[in-house]
């Protein structure tokens, strides 16, 4: 960079770790003479806009942002003389922590590597000498992903473009891992731990999976040792708890996956996860945080409550195996095309004749597509567009890209800032708030209003109380506008049916419809930290039983625990809404076929109760939900397990719910949904390959040596309607009767 005058652009996922390198390399280059040290810069959304100007300025050699930043700030870049030098001068692009990139976000990285492309050759330099360095410690098809996201492609001049560094140099200190027996006292027991630990002098991070679950287990502790750190808090609080931890003042961060990837904190010699993370990239991420300077401890503590972490804690081999997790995303979905061709339109404009140099041969078609509608205009120079496309990429995925601030009521400072859906649910009217300050305490707030039009939370300080408030969600999925013919597969259920004369059909049907949560109301509730009854046979559990060694009633040894119990429940007079569309897929069986799985759970559960034994764990469905629900429901997550290995479609870019019909009691549809706004392409996966994903989904839950359906093969993180209804032979019912192609 130096002695070429290059510049380098360094991507990182998060602001947190963005920070954390910036020292890193400040450090690094601090070793180098002044008169030939690379100028080191930083901007990430904290920076305020003139500054940024200040820091290009300076012709930075190496600049680190985030790649939020970048999308934005292409559309400004002609008007900056520092911005466009920086794109001339580019030659070397950085990703760092690359396993991050699957689903919706690596398709907008894609495209945007795409669009820097076009800026650098736009803004006179050659994007053909780029030079593209992928870092990653947990991906498990790394070749592939950078080849997809740089969009390199071997050419006589350079067969090989891609070199692949595996093996690392550096010190690989020991680790020891515990996991625990599932609790059903998950809050109280990582407090326990980490109390221990703390008293030992030992350092570390905990990793809950919720920003309640952070705060709750912060205050449960106490201490001005321990802070709390997620994507809320300000981000003078981000460096401030950095900083405090690398001086000894601080020994324990309490954090969500905001700290999950990369940020590099040598002083942490154990990792306490409060939880199963949801994926084994997650386990090892977070696992990675501590013990990287020496030794380290690792304690996963299951949710006794969910059927995933009990799956994780009776197989603890699988936190040792050494397969990595692949990444996947489909970036040449429509959508992604026409939201990226309309930046690059207005960024720089796109020359008509390169379209396919730049986007490739799809993009071409969505260009004449987008030009015959008007969204882009055709002049002299190529391809241009009005307005500013940038705000309709909702780069991460996810629900919604506005964000609300958290006012303090009497200071006007402000405190935090959430995105409006968890506004929703966590600072709606008379909601009780909790943060902490700079001294490590816990304070409490209650929301006096929730303005979405103005983006603010007003909030006013009251006095510390267990009092807390928990929103009441629902989901509502909706078809709004029929993309195809319904397609009719029939459902062989007997060996000796024939396509020709089959009675049982299973209905698909793609369409573009509205995903809604609505927060109703609230309930007030109350908990006290005491001794309580832990036998969840016992009339006693959860009970307040001050004083008491043993449990009255069972003899069991008492415990503290956290004792929640409901004071009232309030609902709003207008609901608070978050809605996206996206493509969905309806899945329906006929009346015969319903009438068939009714049958079939008739009669499983009278073969259960002719023995005179008592159910089977996981059989008990059979009596609490209708047939077609748990098959439909079943069916659902089993075609979900085979998305990554059918479609190449990451299952996190899905989500699958059932709704019940108006009518028959026994009449329930399914829904696939992309989890994005807009569409990532994964609903339309299963719409055209579900005969070749049931045939893959079914070897699953075959090969799967469990009885009725196992975190392996059946239970979904994440599953909207809670991972109820489900029986693993019902749903294999249904893959077993889809009639494949070639039938």
């Amino acid at each position: 960079c130096i002695n070429e005058e290059h510049r380098a652009l360094a991507f990182y996922g998060l602001r947190a770790l963005a920070l954390d390198q910036f020292h890193k390399i400040s450090e690094l280059l601090s070793t180098i003479p002044t008169q030939s040290r690379p100028i080191l810069a930083m901007i990430t959304g904290d920076v305020k806009s003139e500054k940024r100007e200040q820091i290009l300025k300076s012709e930075p050699h190496i600049l680190g942002v985030t790649p939020e930043l970048i999308h934005f700030q292409l559309k400004q870049a002609w008007k900056s003389a520092h911005w466009a030098n920086f794109y001339q001068r580019l030659r070397y692009v950085l990703l760092d922590e690359a396993h991050t990139l699957s689903g919706s976000y690596g398709a907008n990285m894609s495209w945007l590597i795409r669009r820097i492309k076009l800026a650098v050759d736009h803004y006179g330099g050659d994007s053909k000498k780029l030079q593209f360095i992928f870092l990653s410690a947990t991906c498990g098809n790394p070749k592939q992903l950078a080849l997809k996201i740089s969009g390199l492609k071997p050419t006589k001049l350079n067969p090989k473009p891609l070199i692949w560094i595996r093996k690392s140099g550096a010190a690989s200190p020991s680790r020891q891992i515990i996991i625990t027996q599932p609790s059903y006292n998950l809050t109280g027991d990582t407090a326990r731990i980490i109390q221990f630990l703390l008293n030992q002098g030992k350092s570390g991070i905990a990793f809950c999976n919720s920003r309640r679950s952070v705060r709750e287990l912060t205050e449960l502790l106490k201490s001005n040792q321990v802070a709390a750190f997620y994507s809320g808090i300000t981000s003078e609080r981000r460096a401030e708890v950095v900083d405090q931890l690398q001086s000894g003042t601080l020994k324990w961060i309490i954090a969500t996956e905001a700290l999950e990837a990369g940020i590099d904190l040598p002083e942490l010699e154990c990792c306490i996860l409060r939880g199963w993370p949801g994926s084994k990239m997650a386990y090892q991420q977070r696992s990675g945080r501590a013990g990287r300077s020496q030794s380290g401890l690792t304690v996963l503590l299951p949710n006794a409550l969910n059927p995933i972490d009990c799956y994780v804690a009776e197989h603890p081999e699988m936190l040792v195996s050494p397969e990595a997790e692949e990444v996947f995303f489909n970036d040449e979905y429509p959508i992604f095309a026409a939201k990226h061709l309309m930046c690059a339109a207005a960024e720089t404009g796109i020359p008509t004749n390169k379209i396919k140099h730049y986007f490739g041969t799809a993009a071409y078609e969505v260009a004449k597509l987008l030009l015959a509608q008007g969204h882009l205009n055709k002049g002299r120079n190529g391809l241009w567009a009005k307005g500013y496309p940038h705000k309709d990429v909702n780069f991460r995925g996810g629900l919604s890209q506005t964000t609300i601030k958290l006012v303090d009521a009497e200071s006007g400072e402000e405190l935090e800032e959430i995105s409006e859906d968890i506004a929703h649910r966590e600072v709606h009217p008379q909601a009780i708030y909790k943060r902490q300050d700079a001294n490590g305490r816990m304070l409490t707030y209650q929301c006096i209003s929730l303005d979405l039009n103005s983006k603010q939370a007003i909030l006013k300080q009251t006095a510390d109380s267990p009092l807390f408030t928990i929103a009441v969600t629902e989901s509502e999925t909706s078809s709004l506008t029929v993309l195809t013919d319904p397609v009719k597969l029939p459902l062989l259920f007997s060996q000796v049916s024939k396509v020709d004369d089959c009675q049982e059909y299973l209905t698909l049907e793609l369409s573009f419809g509205e995903v809604k949560h609505i927060t109703s109301g609230y309930s007030l509730m109350t908990q006290i930290y005491e001794q309580t009854c832990l036998n969840k046979r016992c009339l006693n559990y959860k009970e307040s039983l001050p004083k008491k060694h043993r449990c009255p009633l069972c003899s069991k040894l008492t415990r503290k625990a956290v004792i929640v119990k409901t004071l009232s429940e309030e609902k709003f007079e207008q609901p608070f809404r978050t809605q996206f569309s996206a493509p969905m897929v309806k899945l329906a069986i006929n009346s015969s076929a319903r009438e068939y799985l009714q049958h079939n759970a008739l009669e499983t559960r009278t073969n259960l109760t002719r023995s005179g034994e008592p159910i089977p764990p996981g059989y008990q469905q059979l009596w609490e939900y209708s047939s077609t629900l748990i098959a439909i429901h079943s069916f659902g997550h089993q075609i979900m397990r085979a998305l990554q290995l059918v479609a190449r479609v990451d299952p996190k870019q899905v989500n699958f719910t059932v709704v019940k019909e108006l009518g028959e009691s026994n009449n329930y549809t399914g829904y696939f949904y992309d989890t994005s706004d807009g569409g990532n392409g994964a609903a339309e996966a299963v719409f055209k390959h579900l005969p070749k994903l049931a045939s893959a989904a079914k070897a699953i839950a075959r090969d799967c040596n469990c009885d009725t359906g196992c975190a392996k093969c059946l239970i979904q993180h994440g599953c909207p309607d809670g991972n109820t209804a489900l029986l693993k032979q019902m749903g294999l019912l249904l893959l077993d009767a889809i009639a494949t192609p070639d039938v």
